[in-house]
């Protein structure tokens, strides 16, 4: 029997890529993946297993679980071959990228989560299946420490609950002076410092100037990061020029082609500017800038790892060299 198939979430795009953090993946519980494709005339199925977390929960009952969910999706579902799995994404939808090429499809049993990554394209892997034991999730979620409290007579308590942790602080905050009451945040949930802070602002009469996105990136923000990372992954790319940066006449251009940068960087006369691109919406990197008559380029793309594996970036960063550079050299002659 096909198991039963929701679409996803864009939310929930990270569950149907690999996790660059081993915690990230020790916390989900992933057993492993399956990677899929159907051979060239698209009828066939070929298919290697990919283990996590050392295949230690790669246990009997998995094998006999995934076999049972593998069958039936072949049978009546999306795995059938490629024609099928266009047919079943067009009709169900669960596009998880923005380029409408990637749909993720999750069915759940009592103990494991599935999730099937579809991308019904000729020529590149057409499935990929991330295998989570929900057991495992489970287990790592209560043992992940929060925040901690102590007091003057040497009680100390550990909270794995954020909301039980943030209530201590509330309930003991008032009596601090004489119990000796301490807390400290042990969570990078930017929420949870966050909410931490409220409480210790409002208890002195004060609101919270800052913002969640000031504690640090959430983890959907994270998962953003390391998916810009992949080069397996489609990827975006809006390039940007900036000039008179940090004075009250800058000006930033962005949501630019690289073309387009390269006109308005070289069209431009101001004494400072800057130009440099934005992958996937959430990284961000400077390539070249010219300041006081002197242009420098920065390799600041070859370290980070968003740029540093991108062929992309690499192309386009050679380009800018012989065009800018020889847009220099040409002026130079000229005066």
């Amino acid at each position: 029997m096909l198991p039963v198939l929701r679409p996803a979430s864009i939310e929930e795009a990270g569950l149907f890529y690999s996790q660059l953090d081993e915690t990230k993946d020790a916390a989900l519980g992933t057993v492993g993946h399956v990677r899929i494709d159907f051979g060239h005339g698209g009828k066939e199925f070929w298919h290697s297993w990919w283990p996590h977390n050392e295949d230690q929960f790669n246990t009997p009952e998995f094998k006999k679980a995934i076999q049972t969910v593998v069958d039936a999706l072949q049978r009546d579902g999306p795995l059938k071959d490629l024609s099928t799995m266009r047919s079943y994404c067009q009709q169900h939808g669960g596009a998880i990228t923005a380029d409408g090429e990637n749909f993720g499809y999750i069915a759940e049993t009592e103990q494991y989560q599935f999730c099937l990554r579809c991308t019904p394209v000729p020529g590149h892997y057409q499935g990929y299946l991330y295998c989570y034991d929900k057991r495992q999730q489970e287990m790592a979620q209560q043992d992940t420490v929060v925040g901690r409290v102590s007091y003057a007579d040497g009680t100390r308590q550990e909270f794995t609950d954020a909301a039980q942790y943030l209530q201590t602080i509330q309930e003991e905050l008032p009596y601090r002076n004489t119990t000796g009451f301490r807390y400290e945040a042990l969570t990078k949930d930017p929420q949870v410092r966050k909410a931490v802070d409220d409480i210790i602002l409002d208890f002195a009469g004060e609101a919270n100037p800052k913002r969640t996105c000031n504690y640090g990136m959430t983890e959907k923000g994270l998962q953003a990061l390391r998916d810009a990372a992949d080069p397996s992954l489609p990827h975006t790319y809006a390039w940007f020029v900036m000039t008179d940066c940090n004075t009250p006449q800058e000006q930033l251009h962005r949501g630019l082609t690289l073309e387009e940068a390269v006109c308005l960087y070289q069209d431009s006369d101001c004494p400072e500017k800057r130009l440099g691109v934005t992958k996937d919406g959430i990284a961000t990197v400077d390539i070249v800038r010219t300041a006081d008559g002197e242009q420098n380029f920065f390799s600041d793309h070859q370290k980070l790892d968003s740029f540093k594996n991108d062929p992309v970036i690499f192309e386009a960063v050679a380009q800018l060299h012989q065009e800018l550079e020889n847009a220099t050299c040409d002026q130079s002659m000229m005066m």
